[in-house]
């Protein structure tokens, strides 16, 4: 799978140039190329005062110990050398969209209120639902912001709204988030990635959780003993 050349071709859609000028920033992707047992997903790629312009991928190193306010508490749930607990080498990280912006309001004010942003959303969705499929394959998914729940389909029987399209089975609650069981998919031609029959994530474990931050309370964290523990229940 060539990321940069699907996400070339999504740039080059003549839709993009009804949409807002921050799209010209380019996009950035974390480059997945292999199978991870554990999967942590946020919604989009920052675009911080000392970010250039340009698209490219970029790559996560779980063992740079340097401070960086996103990824930092993403690295503490990876790692418990007191428990002897290190998840580091198998995990990966994805956005669930590509184009770079800081404001959260940007994805349900700017692009979700149009037509051609809905399809410039859904054509990276799709993607980003194959390298899942076809690359990473988890058995362990972190949503972390609970913002891109309705995106995996989460919210579907309290909204109907599909996206990606998951079929859950509600496993329990838990103080850092709620734990549900991928079953399938839904059956609705609404999914944005029909070609995708069956899911190759059968049995994998979602846990549903809130946005992390240095801020978050320590209980509201997951932690490398739970994650461990959640890796258990997936068959």
């Amino acid at each position: 799978m060539n990321i940069t050349q699907r996400l070339d071709e999504i740039w080059s859609q003549d839709y993009i140039k009804s949409l807002p000028s921050e799209l010209q920033r380019g996009y950035r992707f974390c480059d997945n190329k292999e199978r991870k047992s554990f999967l942590i997903t946020g919604i989009n790629p920052s675009f911080r005062k000392s970010s250039s312009i340009g698209s490219k991928p970029f790559y996560i190193d779980f063992f740079d110990n340097s401070h960086d306010n996103y990824f930092s508490p993403i690295k503490k749930m990876l790692f418990d050398e007191e428990a002897n607990i290190d998840l580091r080498n198998d995990t990966a990280y994805a956005d669930l969209f590509y184009f770079r912006e800081k404001n959260q309001n940007f994805l349900q004010k700017q692009l979700l209120t149009t037509e051609n942003g809905i399809r410039f959303i859904v054509d990276q969705l799709n993607l980003t639902q194959h390298i899942i499929e076809d690359i990473i394959q988890p058995q362990v998914i972190v949503v972390k912001n609970k913002e891109s729940w309705a995106y995996w389909g989460k919210l579907f029987e309290q909204f109907g709204w599909v996206w990606m399209g998951y079929k859950f089975e509600f496993i329990q609650n838990i103080e850092c988030g709620k734990l549900f069981k991928i079953i399938g998919l839904i059956d609705s031609d609404d999914r944005i990635a029909p070609e995708i029959k069956e899911t190759n994530l059968i049995g994998s474990v979602v846990l549903f959780t809130q946005h992390i931050n240095q801020y978050t309370p320590r209980e509201k964290r997951p932690t490398a003993r739970q994650l461990l523990d959640i890796k258990r229940l997936a068959n």
